[in-house]
């Protein structure tokens, strides 16, 4: 007959996570995902925002080149018809006197005689609506 011999081992702890650990591993992974995922929505949304800024410049600077295309007669009436353009926001164009040439001043004028301060014409054009984004206001001065 064999005797054997039982050797009571210290019971060996279970490999793998707690309870404790698993929740706390997820707390930090949301902690550390939520911040990355914002950052890429914005990266995600950028291209959008940038064609549609980029769409307004255009249609903003176009829209100058053509009024500087005019001749200053008609400029001189300090009134401009915006053609429509259906792949353009509403744009304004505002003309205005700037200058006096008989006290030879520079500046905005107030009230001129007719025919003393047309040295110098302020054309602006931009956005209509601010809603449009950027409103990409350019402004020149034109001479006679």
């Amino acid at each position: 007959m064999r005797i054997v011999k039982h050797h009571h081992r210290k019971p060996q702890r279970a490999a793998g996570f707690t309870l404790l650990e698993a929740v706390f591993a997820l707390f930090l992974l949301a902690v550390c995902l939520v911040p990355a995922a914002n950052a890429l929505r914005g990266a995600v949304q950028a291209p959008v925002v940038g064609a549609s800024a980029a769409r307004n410049l255009d249609c903003v600077s176009a829209l100058m080149e053509t009024v500087l295309a005019q001749p200053y007669a008609s400029l001189l009436s300090l009134s401009y018809d915006v053609p429509d353009d259906p792949n353009c926001p509403a744009r304004q164009v505002t003309i205005s006197r700037y200058g006096n040439k008989n006290t030879r001043t520079i500046g905005p004028v107030g009230n001129c005689a007719a025919g003393t301060c047309d040295d110098l014409l302020l054309v602006s054009v931009g956005l209509s609506d601010p809603a449009d984004g950027n409103p990409f206001t350019l402004t020149t001065l034109v001479a006679r």
